[in-house]
């Protein structure tokens, strides 16, 4: 006998403009990760003295870097089998960009981060700590829209809370089949992460608290988390469906292990928060033959 579940059965397009122009759930779930990351961002800078321009300006950044980090993520984790046999299709946009891994795209804000503190003169470590509200904020919102486009599903279950995505199954030639909604627990994951980086900024001093905590307690905790939910999802590609683990549980690891570094890391060192007062406004430093060279501290 089939377990009871809720269905969760709502269209992922708002709006059919015309031909492939759509407005959906996903993009403005995916518009809002940029916008109120932006707002996160803005405020940390705001409070260390910063310009608040530095927000502005890296937000083009993240874009780029997102996607782009998204993008190759995908395809490098979860579809190596087919760059391998045809190394082409690692940059075919023929079919759009669906397909985008949530660890290509880390991957890739780790590269932007440090890229845009180096050309602004920004401490790396203070940087990386002033983002991590935003970081959070995207698994809240791009999980939401995973759930509004019925992907991205658990396992089946028979938990009470259990979710019917007949978008998922139909098109599987699947029968309705309860799941673990792993998108929302992922989504009230990253709300509780938002939590806990309040409270260890409160608790460690604010400005006060040592540099790259913040960083390590983000790592630590999503990744560490993000490990644990992976066991209930479906897999998605990448390693073989015998080893019993998904692909995004085995890349959970490294960055899980990252934030533990940087918590004992940051705890040891005690840097300060912040180091000075910057703009974008600022002339990078620049040597004759060289490129912007990055003065402070990591």
């Amino acid at each position: 006998m089939m377990a009871s579940c809720w269905t969760w059965n709502v269209d992922p397009v708002i709006i059919d403009i015309a031909g492939p122009i759509q407005i959906r759930w996903y993009g403005l779930c995916f518009l809002g990760v940029f916008y109120f990351g932006y707002m996160l961002l803005r405020w940390q800078m705001v409070r260390a003295g910063r310009h608040p321009s530095n927000a502005e300006r890296f937000v083009n950044w993240a874009v780029v870097g997102t996607l782009v980090g998204a993008w190759f993520g995908h395809r490098l984790f979860y579809e190596w089998d087919k760059v391998l046999a045809s190394p082409l299709y690692l940059i075919d946009i023929r079919k759009g960009i669906a397909g985008l891994s949530s660890h290509g795209a880390t991957v890739g804000l780790i590269v932007t981060i440090v890229l845009f503190s180096r050309r602004f003169r920004i401490p790396y470590g203070e940087f990386f700590d002033r983002f991590m509200w935003a970081a959070a904020l995207s698994g809240v919102l791009v999980r939401l829209g995973n759930f509004f486009n019925s992907e991205v599903v658990g396992r089946p279950s028979d938990v009470p809370w259990a979710v019917c995505l007949p978008r998922y199954d139909v098109p599987h030639h699947l029968a309705a089949t309860p799941r673990h909604p792993t998108q929302l627990y992922e989504f009230f994951i990253g709300l509780v992460i938002m939590g806990l980086l309040t409270l260890v900024d409160r608790v460690a001093g604010g400005e006060k608290r040592p540099r790259w905590l913040l960083t390590g307690t983000y790592f630590a905790s999503y990744f560490g988390a993000r490990f644990g939910v992976e066991f209930f999802k479906e897999q998605q590609g990448g390693v073989p469906d015998e080893w019993r683990v998904t692909t995004g549980a085995l890349l959970s690891i490294p960055f899980c292990l990252l934030g533990v570094g940087l918590i004992v890391y940051s705890l040891v060192k005690r840097q300060p928060a912040s180091e000075g007062r910057s703009t974008l406004d600022d002339a990078p430093v620049v040597t004759p033959g060289a490129g912007p060279r990055y003065t402070g501290r990591p």
